[in-house]
């Protein structure tokens, strides 16, 4: 059990929110890789093992979430800037 106050959390940035939002729209099988490779930070190797398939795959889901990811960010600019 805490005592005392409990502790404030940072605001997420603008950018931070973006990515968010963006990662949400994307496919499961993009955002799994994605966040084990990036975010816990596991190899090609090990985001393969962990998922139960072959490294050649999680390259190409690493592709296409990136990829897809940035068309997301892109789009989400422009809206911004027409706003």
């Amino acid at each position: 059990m805490r005592a005392g106050p409990a502790a404030e959390v940072p605001a997420l940035s603008t950018d931070a929110m973006a990515v968010a939002v963006a990662m949400r729209r994307l496919p499961l099988r993009h955002r799994e890789v994605l966040v084990l490779y990036y975010v816990v930070q596991l190899s090609v190797e090990e985001t393969a093992t962990q998922l139960g398939v072959p490294a050649g795959t999680v390259k190409s889901r690493l592709a296409r979430g990136r990829a897809a990811l940035a068309r997301q960010l892109g789009e989400e600019q422009q809206e911004l800037r027409h706003a």
